[in-house]
């Protein structure tokens, strides 16, 4: 069985995967959304930004209140496990559907194509 490759020579899965990998996983996603190819590459590196923004966002936001910003270090936490659990899968070939989100990068893939 031939591996896929990505733009980068990577392989398809380790790509993925560092979409979504804690603290540089956005810098990786940015440039897989910019100059990959391979489809499912590039709908974790959307995925992966979308995460990121959005655990940033609410952590912000939260962070803007004086009782809800006790919940900024839980947001911080709950966002990178999510991150790591979604390396694993991503690795692994699979796609992790979260709620809401799938629709919103399958929305942004089909634009960026």
């Amino acid at each position: 069985m031939e591996e896929k490759k990505t733009v980068t020579n990577l392989p398809a899965n380790l790509a993925s995967a560092l979409c979504y990998a804690p603290f540089v996983g956005w810098i990786v996603a940015l440039v897989m959304v910019l100059i990959e190819k391979n489809p499912e590459v590039k709908w974790h590196a959307v995925q992966g930004l979308l995460i990121g923004l959005g655990t940033w966002v609410l952590a912000m936001g939260l962070g803007l209140t004086v009782i809800l910003a006790v919940l900024v270090p839980l947001v911080w936490v709950a966002g990178f496990i999510l991150q790591l659990v979604l390396v694993v899968k991503a690795y692994q070939g699979e796609k992790l559907k979260l709620p809401l989100l799938t629709e919103w990068t399958d929305k942004l893939v089909k634009k960026l194509k």
